[in-house]
């Protein structure tokens, strides 16, 4: 009896961390997944501290980048259709099956909750339909009554905006104009102040995302009417760095590669307007011109993509096209190589190359897996999406990089 009574007297001691040198450490815990090293943070604040700390976030994503291995398990899929969801690289495409289906997780982001327009709209439905008064040649006095018929599809949660990914970290919009850099593993998120006023006026602006190597620091590109301004994460600022030197008829968000971001844009050339890829240097904060392929001009619309670490241009909205063209070498002209499939698309985004070395493609609003050598292909179903509302997508990595992990310098 006494004996127990000992025992419950007890109290817990909290788990330490073993005695060995913190470079061993880090080397261990740099080889375990984002969701076990979330885990441990919970045992003790020792645990708490070491997994916070960004050397072992650094040392982390290195071991990521390095090794196959790590990179293929670490690797995900990020969709958005009203909702943002994660898919799992290494199950696509796993098996040759052709009615493969895939499992997204639903995942927490910032804004998650916050309604739409439509949200107050909605409650004014009865019996299925909109009830909402509306006066006759301006006759305030007496409104009629107008019943409309309201589908329930519709759906009350804002569209998510992906506008670019690195390093474990993406860059989104859950509400216009509204930036978050967020972490879908760790779900640590920060938002992005709004620039200051007269920066970017209120209109047309297209966004970009990236690291720059050099001074260890993201950023995030705005481009609008004219101007150019970069936020830096490191001294949670916005500075006007230049004026566009292109037509303002971009739409889609930059494209990272080689710590560069990339857009297909129009340059007026004395009377002549021709395409080239403005390439924005992430380190030096000025565009350079890179060559478009030959036959890209200014009466279709163009974007960029990235295929296993080669920029690709591709044909946007305009009729159905079954071409696309690779940069074999990296800012070398005489290297685009033009690839013909056996699909016609209008809107096509490449992600990434599959384990079974098939393309993972993003065509009008579906998934498939391309076979570029014998140009066979099979759309994938993705359980846990509902169907109809379309999506976009992008690849992330599973790392412990934080968002709110840089101090102001």
């Amino acid at each position: 009896m006494n004996k127990e009574r000992r025992i419950q007297q007890q109290s817990p001691v909290e788990a330490e961390i073993p005695l060995l040198p913190l470079e061993i450490m880090v080397e261990i815990l740099s080889r375990l997944p984002v969701k076990s090293l979330c885990q441990f943070r919970c045992v003790s604040k020792q645990w708490l501290s070491l997994i916070s700390d960004p050397l072992l976030a650094k040392s982390h994503l290195k071991k990521t980048v390095s090794n196959d291995c790590f990179y293929s398990q670490r690797k995900r899929v990020i969709i958005s259709s009203h909702n943002l969801y994660s898919l799992e690289y290494e199950s696509i495409g796993r098996n040759g099956s052709f009615d493969e289906n895939l499992v997204a997780l639903e995942l927490d982001y910032p804004m998650k909750d916050k309604p739409n327009g439509l949200a107050e709209l909605l409650d004014s439905v009865r019996d299925g339909f909109l009830y909402c008064e509306r006066s006759e040649e301006g006759n305030d006095e007496f409104p009629v009554m107008v019943k409309l018929n309201l589908p329930f599809c519709v759906n009350q949660r804002n569209w998510v905006d992906i506008l670019g990914s690195c390093n474990g970290l993406v860059c989104i919009a859950p509400d216009e104009d509204t930036l978050f850099l967020f972490n879908p593993s760790t779900r640590e998120s920060k938002r992005i102040p709004d620039p200051p006023s007269g920066f970017v006026p209120n209109g047309w602006s297209v966004y970009g995302f990236g690291y720059d190597f050099v001074n260890d620091d993201y950023k995030v590109v705005k481009v609008g009417c004219g101007t150019v301004c970069v936020y830096s994460l490191r001294t949670d600022s916005w500075r006007i760095v230049c004026s566009f030197p292109y037509v303002d008829n971009v739409s889609e968000s930059g494209v990272l590669l080689n710590g560069t971001i990339h857009w297909m844009v129009s340059f007026e050339d004395g009377v002549d307007c021709r395409c080239v890829v403005a390439a924005f240097s992430l380190e030096e904060e000025v565009f350079s011109d890179m060559p478009a392929p030959d036959i890209v001009d200014t009466s279709f619309e163009f974007v960029v993509g990235v295929l296993n670490g080669c920029l690709c241009v591709l044909h946007s909205r305009n009729q159905m096209h079954n071409d696309f063209w690779v940069m074999t070498e990296y800012g070398v002209g005489n290297s685009w190589t033009k690839l013909t499939l056996s699909l016609s698309y209008i809107c096509m985004k490449p992600l990434c190359l599959a384990q079974n070395r098939e393309a993972l493609l993003d065509v009008d609003g579906k998934l498939l897996l391309y076979n570029l050598e014998d140009d066979s292909y099979r759309y994938l179903v993705v359980d846990g999406i509902p169907a109809g509302d379309g999506f976009e997508a992008d690849t992330y990595l599973e790392t412990l990089v934080s968002p709110n992990g840089f101090c102001r310098t």
